[in-house]
This record gives structure tokens, C-alpha cells and sequence, in this order.
């Protein structure tokens, strides 16, 4: 693990398009300084995967780029990046919700996942049970109407 990975992690986390950091508020998430060219050289906050640019590759393979960089201030904007770095796990991603949507028919994403974990839960859970030999009722049948005939 790159010592630049645990910002790479954070922006992985946010849910949002776009993030406006301060400096300070990068380095408590590193748990490290930033370098003096952060703070004097514009190209520290280039978008360029390669060479020396270990802290650009954590954010573009994250999905994400730079953007409106105020090193007198000490401020960065991070936008998600509609072709860097997202390649086709994000596309695939967009498109398993599209299809858990239609699926379920719930649109909000928070209780989509909720409801997913639900279900696993309910998955294991009865899997677990076959395995010590009990079983699930059937939820899905009509309890009968009488149960001893």
C-alpha cells in the first residue's frame, strides 16, 4: 500500500461528484504532511499518472482529478473523472444498481443496499440452518386452509 492510498480510500468513500479540501483536511486524512511542491509547484496536483507522481495515480485510479487548485490558500477541488480511472468497474457498477432498480423497484440507493443486506442476511441465515440439517418454511406459499385433511 502506497503511502498516498488512504486519500486514494476517502475519495473511494465520498458519495458526492466533486469534494473541496483543504490542504490540512488532506494531510489528517494521510496522516502525514504534505510535501513542500504540494504547496510551491502546481504540477504536484497534475492529473499525470507516472513517474514521480505517486499521489496522482491513487486519485485518477480512484476515479477521481484535480481541479481548481489554490496553493496560496491551500485548497484543492477533487471532481469524479468521467473517463479516468473509472474504466469499466464503474460502468458496471452504475449498471448493477440500474438493474437492482429494476428489479426491486426501490430507487432510493440507501434503502436499495439496505434491502440488499437484508436479503443476504436472510440468505446466510438459511443456509446456515440447511446446513445443520433444519429448513426454511416456504414464506412464499398460502398457509393452508386446513392444515390436517
Amino acid at each position: 500500500m502506497g503511502k498516498y492510498e488512504p486519500l486514494g480510500d476517502h475519495l473511494r468513500s465520498l458519495s458526492d461528484t466533486s469534494w473541496n479540501a483543504n490542504f490540512a483536511e488532506i494531510e489528517e486524512i494521510l496522516g502525514f504532511p504534505l510535501p513542500p511542491s504540494a504547496h510551491s509547484h502546481r504540477a504536484w496536483w497534475s492529473n499525470h499518472v507516472g513517474g514521480n507522481h505517486s499521489q496522482a495515480a491513487v486519485w485518477v485510479e480512484a476515479g477521481w482529478e484535480t481541479r481548481e487548485i489554490d496553493q496560496r490558500r491551500g485548497q484543492v477541488r477533487f471532481e469524479r473523472s468521467k473517463t479516468a480511472g473509472r474504466g469499466p468497474r464503474s460502468v458496471a457498477d452504475d449498471e448493477l444498481w440500474a438493474q437492482a432498480e429494476r428489479i426491486s423497484g426501490i430507487k432510493d440507493r440507501k434503502e436499495l443496499q439496505r434491502a440488499a443486506l437484508m436479503a443476504l442476511v436472510q440468505r446466510e441465515a438459511a443456509r446456515s440452518l440447511a446446513l445443520m440439517g433444519g429448513t426454511m418454511p416456504d414464506a412464499v406459499s398460502a398457509p393452508r386452509e386446513r392444515p390436517f385433511e
